[in-house]
């Protein structure tokens, strides 16, 4: 039995996401004045923001590597003709060096147990790390997992030690299809044994664990809910949470044209942020800068959104303001070992370094 432990708990590979025909944007409050640019970005008041590296194609997600790299996963052309890539860039002398490739939209990758975890289009493998970090011959764990056409995002490793990953939702009816829709935790002891976390999502897509060890996830909903886009989602998981898709969305509305009902949706769990509909957060992580606050990449936003969280009961609620703005689409975000934040744009290949001013 795997062990599933108890810490509090998307994308089309996105070209395939239609933009809606009037998307809300989000603008820089007077009161945080914008204070640096560059490529056309803005980040907020009191952070600067550089160039870290170029060059990549289709990056998704990046992690900190042995030998103070950092590693990243690209698409490397379209994204099913299988040129996936993972690449580690020294950030130093700007050195890249292919570790994997050959791959199918590689859009989530994790270091753990001295394996490399990858997630594919619809698969979850691993491959051993030498000292050196090499990578040895690729396994396939879980093949044919439920999808909805698109990826299954993102890898997160957790305190504990598992691994997260996700199904994005297929409906069937006015369900979610078999083992669709569900936040899943692997323990690398028996890696073809998945558990579920959380039900009920459409498309988990990122996910990460803050300093006070509870676990949040994006949400990517993009079925028309009552004839309309509704909103994509900042959600903090509960195990065993079931957060009401198809039938729910936004805050606990019934979709009525999937069976959603109000008591049905009153005892789903409840997001803690709405963004707007089809604003596709791929990436969250907990602000290197602020506590009780978390940075989200919003892709067809344009926009890394910050979220200021209040605690309520076993839940919470958070207010979003933009961060940096300008982006074409920003794709993963990464907090660096000198505690700045690195984030991927994913149409021009770039890698951004955004630091918080010294007073």
């Amino acid at each position: 039995m795997v062990r599933v432990t108890s810490f509090v708990l998307a994308v089309c590979l996105l070209t395939a996401c239609a933009m809606p025909e009037a998307m809300p944007t989000l603008t820089i409050p007077t009161a945080a004045a914008p204070t640096d640019q560059v490529n056309g970005l803005t980040v907020a008041d009191g952070y600067t923001i550089t160039v870290f590296a170029e060059g990549f194609n289709g990056p998704t997600q990046m992690i900190l590597g042995p030998h103070e790299q950092v590693w990243v996963a690209q698409i490397n052309g379209d994204e099913n003709a299988g040129n996936g890539q993972i690449v580690a860039l020294d950030p130093q002398t700007k050195e890249r060096t292919v570790l994997v490739e050959g791959l199918i939209k590689p859009t989530g990758i994790a270091l753990l147990d001295d394996y490399l975890w990858i997630a594919t289009r619809r698969e979850l493998s691993r491959a051993p790390v030498a000292a050196d970090g090499t990578i040895g011959p690729i396994e396939p764990l879980l093949t044919e997992l439920p999808f909805n056409g698109r990826s299954i995002g993102t890898l997160t490793v957790t305190p504990e030690g598992n691994l997260l990953f996700e199904t994005s939702g297929a409906r069937q009816g006015n369900g979610a299809a078999a083992g669709s829709g569900t936040l899943w935790q692997v323990d690398p002891a028996d890696p073809t044994n998945p558990q579920p976390v959380a039900t009920g999502l459409k498309g988990a897509y990122a996910h990460t664990v803050d300093a006070a060890n509870r676990l949040w996830t994006t949400e990517i909903g993009d079925d028309l809910m009552n004839g309309a886009a509704p909103p994509d989602e900042l959600n903090l998981v509960a195990l065993g949470a079931d957060f009401g898709w198809p039938q729910c969305f936004g805050q606990q509305e019934a979709a009525t044209n999937y069976g959603g009902t109000t008591e049905r949706c009153q005892n789903s769990r409840a997001p803690v942020a709405l963004f707007a509909a089809r604003s596709t957060p791929t990436s969250v992580v907990a602000s290197p800068w602020a506590t009780d606050t978390l940075l989200v990449a919003l892709w067809l936003q344009a926009t890394v959104a910050q979220v200021t969280i209040t605690a309520t009961g076993d839940n919470a609620t958070g207010v979003v303001e933009p961060f940096i703005t300008g982006f074409k689409n920003p794709q993963h975000l990464v907090v660096w070992a000198d505690n700045t934040l690195l984030v991927s744009e994913f149409a021009t290949g770039t890698i951004y370094q955004i630091s918080k001013e010294i007073n």
